[in-house]
């Protein structure tokens, strides 16, 4: 009726939990590279700088380019092509840096790597400007040119 139930005694199932235990802990300290950990690499990096302000004009940025566009649409000339590779610029320029700063960051990449990405922004930006100026100014102007495109 009664099954006997054959057990290890009980100071070998007591001792037991603390033997796996070391030895887990020695095995994955030994063999396996260390786990990355976000507080204590927040508390060794240096702090970033607050994003907040960025944002909150990079939003009201965006809000202001909204009449931008239909007016470019029927509006053309020098100062609207201005305008608008200005704002073109500076609007995929923050977008292009907020993802580098996202997923470029120094304990990422390292920190040289970083350095280079965070500059090659910058050198693309740069490059993108100095193209859109040249087009406004050697053809016919951004404005025209999505006329011409939306004409066909």
């Amino acid at each position: 009726m009664f099954a006997i139930r054959r057990s290890l005694p009980l100071a070998v199932r007591l001792a037991r939990p603390s033997f796996r235990t070391t030895t887990t802990v020695a095995a994955t300290s030994a063999g396996a590279p260390p786990q990355y950990d976000p507080i204590a690499a927040e508390k060794t990096a240096k702090p970033l700088h607050s994003h907040g302000f960025g944002f909150k004009m990079e939003r009201y940025f965006a809000a202001a380019m909204v009449p931008l566009f239909p007016a470019a649409y029927f509006i053309h000339g020098p100062t609207m092509d201005a305008m608008l590779t200005f704002a073109l610029t500076l609007h995929i320029h923050w977008g292009v840096y907020g993802v580098i700063s996202d997923y470029g960051r120094p304990f990422v990449l390292g920190e040289p790597l970083a350095k280079a990405v965070r500059i090659g922004a910058y050198f693309i930006t740069a490059m993108l400007l100095a193209g859109l100026l040249h087009f406004n100014q050697n053809d016919v102007g951004i404005t025209k040119a999505f006329e011409m495109v939306w004409s066909l």
